[in-house]
């Protein structure tokens, strides 16, 4: 059974018994907001000797943000020289590593240091860009709305406008990862845009059925000279599978008819989809049947990024848009741990006279309560929360915080009833000072 290690990932959720580790937060203050995307990277850590994943996210407002790290997410803010919202991202795996972003009005951002640092790069077009894919050095790919094709062939510097031959919105491309020269690029009403020849021509072999549109398409990073298959999804929980480079398309039961937005395929066994209103979809038969998994009830928002995270335990990574809040959030999955992230929500800028936690309001809850508390200075916050014996069952919030007043939600749904404390620990950047204060509350069930 080739890729066993990829198919342990999607098995384990329904086979394994997964160690829940709570919620941790991942916001900084207000401003993560509606994030579209995210992307992990291994990338080699010269002082550390060793790879070290690398996340980056972009979304409304040219947002970006960036964390490190194989055992923590904690996302800080990159500025991106722009205001335009960024939809999509890829991430060049190569020897001469560098990261695009793509978004609206023509908008084409690009980095050579993981995301630190961004320039603009001059676009062909002023219509929105709806996605970006990395096939190797000599080969990128921009798709958007109004047919729009673009195409680089010296690592993201220029682009030029390809003749798609049609002016339906574009909202997804990809390239065979073992057979560069095969390029697909999916947008509304059915369409589907194949080229043999790495992007100089492509050919219309949409299908007939315009009821509903294309929104995503697996990466070609994620496959390898085994993979055979592309899979696209869409609106109406519609997925299609193509075995021959694209060429004809075979219609799978996902078994939802909810809008999809994002897949991951990492085997020829094993992916993933997920969508709207907290979705997820898994196979474990290269996309013949198509489930969902009880760990993931519950889930709320429009689940809109779905990344492997580059760490031994074979981590995937969900991105979500909670439209009730307007903060991002982002959920984890891997065979060893199971993280369901939630925002932070700042609620006050101003600087506090001092640190506090506040006690969770409602008090007893069943099963959700919320927790606030106040930062008077900057630096790394860490919401705990304990059973009775003193054992950590959630990692609620951790992230670096400026000063404000902050709010966050802990859902113990998968908790029993019982006694359990929260603990608020604040250590600042240099380690100078320190803060910790822990409360007691109660789960009724």
């Amino acid at each position: 059974m080739k890729n066993f290690k990829y198919i342990i990932l999607l098995c384990c959720f329904v086979t394994m018994a997964f160690t829940f580790r709570g919620v941790c937060g991942i916001a900084l203050g207000s401003f993560f907001l509606f994030m579209e995307e995210t992307l992990w990277g291994p990338f080699f850590d010269e002082k550390r000797g060793d790879f070290i994943a690398t996340g980056i996210s972009v979304g409304k407002n040219g947002q970006i943000f960036k964390t490190r790290g194989n055992d923590t997410i904690n996302f800080q803010p990159r500025n991106s020289g722009t205001n335009q919202d960024l939809n999509a991202l890829a991430i060049s795996f190569e020897l001469e590593p560098y990261c695009l972003a793509v978004g609206n009005n023509g908008t084409i951002l690009r980095s050579t240091n993981l995301g630190d640092n961004w320039s603009t790069i001059t676009s062909p077009t002023t219509n929105k860009l709806n996605d970006v894919c990395y096939a190797d050095l000599n080969r990128d790919f921009i798709v958007g709305d109004g047919g729009v094709i673009l195409k680089s062939t010296n690592l993201g510097l220029s682009w030029s406008l390809m003749s798609s031959g049609t002016t339906r919105k574009l909202n997804a491309v990809s390239v065979h990862a073992g057979s560069l020269d095969f390029v697909i690029a999916v947008g509304e009403k059915g369409t589907i845009l194949r080229s043999t020849n790495a992007g100089l021509t492509f050919t219309n072999t949409s299908l007939v059925d315009t009821s509903f549109d294309f929104t995503c398409i697996n990466l070609a990073e994620i496959g390898n000279t085994e993979f055979l298959n592309f899979f696209i999804g869409g609106t109406n929980g519609k997925i299609y599978r193509s075995s021959n480079l694209g060429l004809n398309w075979v219609a799978q039961n996902s078994g939802t008819t909810t809008k999809l937005n994002s897949i991951l395929i990492i085997s020829d066994d094993s992916g993933a989809v997920v969508g709207d209103n907290g979705i997820v979809r898994v196979t474990t038969n290269g996309g013949n049947t198509w489930y969902s998994d009880p760990f993931f009830d519950g889930l709320t928002g429009n689940l809109t990024s779905l990344s492997l995270m580059p760490r031994p335990s074979k981590t995937i990574t969900a991105l979500s848009k909670d439209g009730t809040t307007g903060f991002s959030r982002i959920g984890v999955a891997s065979d060893d741990s199971i993280r369901i992230t939630t925002s932070v929500k700042q609620i006050n800028s101003t600087i506090p006279s001092s640190f506090n936690l506040h006690q969770n309001y409602p008090n007893p809850f069943n099963p959700k309560t919320k927790i606030k508390f106040d930062i008077q200075s900057s630096g790394i916050i860490k919401l705990n929360i304990f059973d009775i014996t003193g054992k950590e069952i959630a990692l609620v919030v951790n992230s670096f915080l400026t000063p404000g007043e902050y709010e966050t939600n802990w859902d113990a749904g998968n908790i029993s009833g019982g006694i359990y404390f929260y603990k608020l620990t604040f250590t600042s950047g240099n380690l100078e000072s320190h803060f910790s204060e822990t409360r007691k509350m109660i789960l009724v069930k």
